[in-house]
């Protein structure tokens, strides 16, 4: 299962809040009316003590931030009908990758002259320069949750 979850979470790398919906699993066969798009809801650490119902789980990774993250619950809540988040874990990696630039010439023209029988003439040759590669390293932080959508008995 977390397997299947890294793999499709890396495909949100570039994906949009409603995008997440795919990576919600209902718990339930009752639908829930939808909240506003303005509905405020919390995201909390931990259940209530008692008087609610777990409807689903929305769980994935992305490189998108936390700001990404917690839209995508607060969205994913507010269309299946959740009054409020759990959020039961949240995790963060950094990866170090690297790209290399590979060694290569360039020519920069030089341009001269030079005169003969009492003319002057222009001429542009070609010179070439060396360009050493490089490795250059690059970070990328991937962020993953792991969400209850909870539903209040009232």
């Amino acid at each position: 299962m977390a397997l299947a979850l890294i793999a499709i979470g890396f495909l949100s790398g570039c994906a949009s809040v409603k995008s997440t919906e795919q990576f919600y699993i209902p718990y339930t066969m009752k639908a829930y009316p939808p909240k506003p798009p303005d509905a405020f809801i919390p995201i909390i650490g931990k259940p209530p003590r008692d008087g609610y119902t777990t409807i689903g789980r929305l769980a994935f990774q992305s490189y998108n931030g936390w700001n990404f993250m917690r839209k995508s619950m607060i969205y994913n809540a507010q269309i299946h009908g959740a009054d409020a988040v759990v959020l039961k874990d949240v995790s963060s990696n950094t990866q170090t990758a690297y790209f290399q630039v590979p060694p290569q010439f360039d020519y920069v023209p030089v341009t001269g002259t030079y005169c003969k029988n009492g003319k002057s003439y222009t001429y542009t040759n070609f010179v070439p320069v060396y360009q050493p590669g490089y490795v250059q390293p690059y970070t990328n932080t991937i962020t993953a949750i792991d969400a209850e959508m909870i539903v209040l008995k009232k």
